[in-house]
């Protein structure tokens, strides 16, 4: 099992991005916007369609990402990463959809300019692509895990309706998972990062968290909103600082 990791520097708001097949009020620059919902999505009118994400400046890429999705279980992509006309990675792989959303950890992380992800879901009963929100960029890791004292459940938007009889008849809307990371073992030196991380998801950026990056599975990645607590010194002298955070997933 890897530490934990989390993404808070997406290229993606700040690339130049570019696809081969758009609805006219569904652009690829919707990727831009923080919402999970379909009317903010980019949406691809074909079943096979590339997005290119052209890097403002050279950076780290370890974690491609697509979430909020309409993908199915059959859905594959080829990721292509590379710096200067150099390919430094070219692999295609299935997505692995579980609830709407992909993640590609790259073995290492990668210096490049481009980024260019083909995604294939020919079966798709929509006759279209969706993706309302994607990251791509690095993965930053602590030295040391979140405690065990960390949790995950959901936020459930149900209206109810109960009868004179009592029956009860509860109606989904949505659901929204969500996790409480408790960490009691960052050290003085990764302070600075975990200050940055919450300047971002102040101003209302989404932030990728990934409880174990190595898993053959994502299915537990998180992105979304962070809260972060204050960072306390719960052990004196000793080079351990705590930080509690909530991750919602953006719907």
């Amino acid at each position: 099992m890897e530490n934990c990791g989390l993404g808070y520097q997406n290229a993606v708001l700040s690339a130049v991005l570019s696809a081969d097949s758009a609805a006219a009020t569904l652009p690829v620059t919707n990727l831009t916007s923080p919402q999970g919902n379909p009317a903010y999505a980019w949406r691809a009118d074909v079943t096979t369609a590339t997005l290119t994400v052209a890097l403002s400046q050279r950076g780290g890429v370890r974690v491609v990402s697509v979430h909020r999705t309409n993908l199915t279980a059959q859905a594959s992509w080829r990721i292509v990463v590379s710096s200067a006309g150099n390919v430094l990675h070219d692999a295609t792989q299935p997505m692995a959809i579980v609830a709407g959303q992909a993640v590609c950890v790259l073995p290492a992380e990668l210096q490049c300019d481009v980024v260019a992800i083909t995604i294939a879901d020919p079966g798709n009963p929509d006759g279209y692509l969706s993706i309302p929100l994607a990251y791509v960029g690095p993965l930053w890791q602590p030295v040391r895990n979140f405690s065990t004292d960390s949790s995950s459940g959901f936020n459930l938007g149900v209206d109810e309706v109960t009868a004179l009889s009592g029956a009860e008849f509860p109606q989904m809307r949505w659901i929204q998972r969500k996790a409480s990371i408790a960490h009691q073992s960052y050290g003085a030196a990764e302070t600075a990062t975990l200050r940055e991380i919450q300047r971002v998801a102040a101003v209302g950026e989404n932030i990728l968290f990934l409880p174990d990056p190595g898993a053959a599975s994502q299915e537990e990645a998180i992105f979304g909103r962070l809260s972060g607590g204050d960072i306390g010194n719960p052990y004196g002298p000793a080079d351990r600082r705590s930080w509690t955070f909530t991750q919602t997933e953006r719907l």
